[in-house]
């Protein structure tokens, strides 16, 4: 007797492509962003479970999926899976940590251009009829003459750090807590604390955990030199938004670029929305077509786990 086609669960958006391949390993459910109850709803039965960056695959529902084998994450970061209680469960947890890896480096560099060369305001201003004073604004800084603070020497880390050196001739610092090893281009290690007060720019590739969560607060901001820039394209809540608004409204800071938020969207009242000389991207860095079809392969190991196989991209739990 042939055994019944495996569960999944999809949850948010997955391309056409990668539907046509879970549909073909099982039979595929499809929600948006599901409430806690309405994912433990779905997963009585499931096998599979595939998710984004907004549904939240905590211990509770993790209990109510008894026969639930992986939960796959299409990105780099999976702050939104209990990997506790699915290591407990013997539930495997896959993603794509090198999907999007250039993408969100080019983002990154395209921020910190537009900041310090303030480009945004100037096309502003020129739409404001204003083009001789935006003109005597424009001043700004050379990359080439700065030192660029690298906060995570991973992955993306390492290409923004590669394109500040290599292509900008930009002197580059870093702080992780591993040793990342050889990088092929010349950056020195030093301590959060002298980073803080010798970079120029600031830019964060870090994970989000119980280390990072707030990482940029008040006190670490109190270490900027007041012209510093400050970059986050990788979690909203390694910032402390009201520290950076309140830094950014005293001069403290003289400029932030930031694709991802610790709400989002980012509310009317968020302090960042109406904070100066901040850019604000939508959560993009990502959102290339090529780093968006690696995003999706994700499928490829759930359906390896399904039929047994060892998936590429296992998260270590």
């Amino acid at each position: 007797m042939t055994s019944p086609r495996p569960s999944i669960v999809v949850c948010e958006h997955y391309s056409d492509s990668a539907l046509e391949r879970l549909r073909a390993a099982g039979e595929v459910t499809r929600l948006e962003v599901p409430t806690e109850e309405e994912l433990i709803e779905h997963l009585a039965e499931a096998d599979a479970l595939l998710v984004r960056t907004y549904t939240q695959v905590t211990g509770r529902v993790l209990e109510a999926a008894p026969r639930l084998k992986v939960v796959g994450r299409g990105g780099v970061g999976v702050e939104n899976i209990d990997l506790s209680a699915a290591a407990g469960r013997g539930v495997t947890v896959v993603y794509t940590p090198a999907a999007a890896t250039e993408a969100v480096a080019e983002l990154t560099i395209g921020l910190m251009l537009a900041l310090e060369r303030k480009i945004i305001g100037g096309d502003q201003r020129i739409r404001a009829g204003e083009f001789f004073e935006a003109r005597r604004q424009a001043l700004g800084r050379e990359l080439g003459l700065c030192t660029l603070g690298v906060v995570g020497m991973g992955r993306i880390g390492r290409v923004v750090g590669r394109i500040a050196a290599t292509g900008l001739g930009m002197r580059v610092l870093f702080n992780d807590i591993v040793d990342v090893g050889p990088l092929g281009f010349s950056a020195e290690a030093v301590s959060k604390p002298t980073l803080f007060a010798d970079a120029d720019v600031v830019s964060l590739h870090v994970t989000l955990t119980e280390s990072t969560r707030g990482l940029i607060d008040r006190a670490a901001l109190l270490g900027f030199q007041p012209t510093t820039t400050l970059i986050n394209t990788a979690r909203g809540a390694a910032l402390d938004s009201a520290a950076v608004a309140a830094a950014l409204g005293e001069g403290r800071l003289a400029g932030a670029a930031v694709d991802v938020y610790d709400q989002e969207p980012p509310p009317p009242a968020h302090p960042l929305r109406n904070a100066p000389n901040v850019i604000l991207s939508p959560h993009a860095a990502a959102r290339s077509p090529r780093g968006q079809a690696r995003m999706n392969d994700v499928a490829n190991d759930l359906i390896a786990v399904l039929e047994g196989r060892p998936p590429q991209y296992p998260v270590k739990q």
